[in-house]
């Protein structure tokens, strides 16, 4: 997707500071690499769409489709991720391609659990007062003999998750005449309010047309198969364990009352120097050992540089 700059960045908005637009370029040209040059299976029939301007994600998703060619296409976004193997997609379009009821597919996740998501998704029926007669989800639970194993909960709003759709549902319902989707946002942050409010209208009839159903592949908790990945909040390994060392410095000087100046607040040069300072049975649970002397200099001195390593103020 296409970005503005600024002086401070607002992600959800396409906004972003020079610093960030950089970094943002460099990961789109490792991306356009991995497109031209890696041999691997999955990347041969790539393609790298780069969008001159901000379209946000639903817009985005229309900019692609008139690139495919498949009956079915797999939406995911770039914070997803697989968390455990996905071994029925062949079993599960052949199930889509043979009931045209199942126009969207998506995969559970933390949220959408299968198995939550019944008994939450019918007391939200009650909530929004969707009219009776409404039948029991339980009872609505399509499965399939093109697709053994697999079944299929009723979604009852819109979630932009991974998920698996019909390509011309895409185009003629999602991007159809209705205007669901709105440039610059998310599909399900209009189309979703949309669902919401037309089962509230016209009731549980209406839940046909959007198509929307959750799978469960029946696996056992946690039965999440894509997880979301914070990039906000993303560490390197030795970012992360420095990170916890400081907090347990920081813990045992609070158990053994020694004064928090005596303590690092902020990782950096000068928090080096406060875990010199303080007691050598500090610096050993900042180590990750049990509290007492540490066994070496060496390891003194690698549990000091993992502060070093950290800009101040991380």
């Amino acid at each position: 997707d296409g970005y503005k700059s600024a002086a401070a960045s607002k992600f959800r908005c396409g906004i972003v500071t020079e610093e960030r637009a950089q970094a943002y370029e460099t990961y789109m040209d490792a991306l356009q690499k991995l497109v031209e040059e890696d041999p691997a299976p999955h990347w041969r029939r790539a393609e790298l769409l780069r969008l001159p301007e901000r379209h946000g994600f639903g817009f985005a998703v229309r900019a692609a489709l008139p690139r495919v060619a498949t009956p079915f296409v797999c939406i995911m976004q770039h914070d997803r991720t697989f968390m455990r193997p996905c071994d029925f997609v062949l079993r599960l379009l052949r199930g889509m391609g043979a009931d045209g009821r199942l126009k969207m597919v998506g995969m559970p996740t933390t949220t959408n659990d299968p198995p939550r998501y019944l008994k939450a998704a019918e007391s939200k029926l009650v909530e929004i007062k969707v009219p009776q007669p409404r039948p029991k989800l339980e009872n609505t639970i399509l499965t399939s003999p093109e697709c053994p194993g697999l079944r299929f909960i009723p979604m009852i709003m819109w979630h932009d998750s991974t998920h698996f759709a019909s390509t011309a549902y895409y185009r003629n319902f999602v991007f159809g005449p209705r205007h669901l989707v709105s440039r610059g946002g998310f599909i399900e942050d209009k189309l979703g309010q949309q669902q919401g409010l037309d089962l509230r209208t016209i009731g549980w009839r209406s839940h046909a047309e959007y198509g929307t159903w959750l799978l469960d592949d029946g696996a056992p908790p946690p039965t999440r198969l894509v997880g979301h990945l914070d990039g906000k909040h993303f560490l390197r390994a030795d970012d992360k364990v420095a990170i916890q060392a400081q907090q347990r410095l920081l813990k045992a000087a609070a158990a053994s009352g020694v004064e928090s100046s005596s303590a690092p607040s902020a990782l950096g040069p000068d928090a080096a120097a406060a875990v010199a300072a303080a007691p050598t049975g500090l610096v050993a649970a900042a180590c990750g050992d049990t509290v007492g002397p540490p066994r070496s200099d060496d390891e003194l001195s690698a549990a000091l540089g993992r502060y070093r390593r950290l800009p101040s103020g991380r």
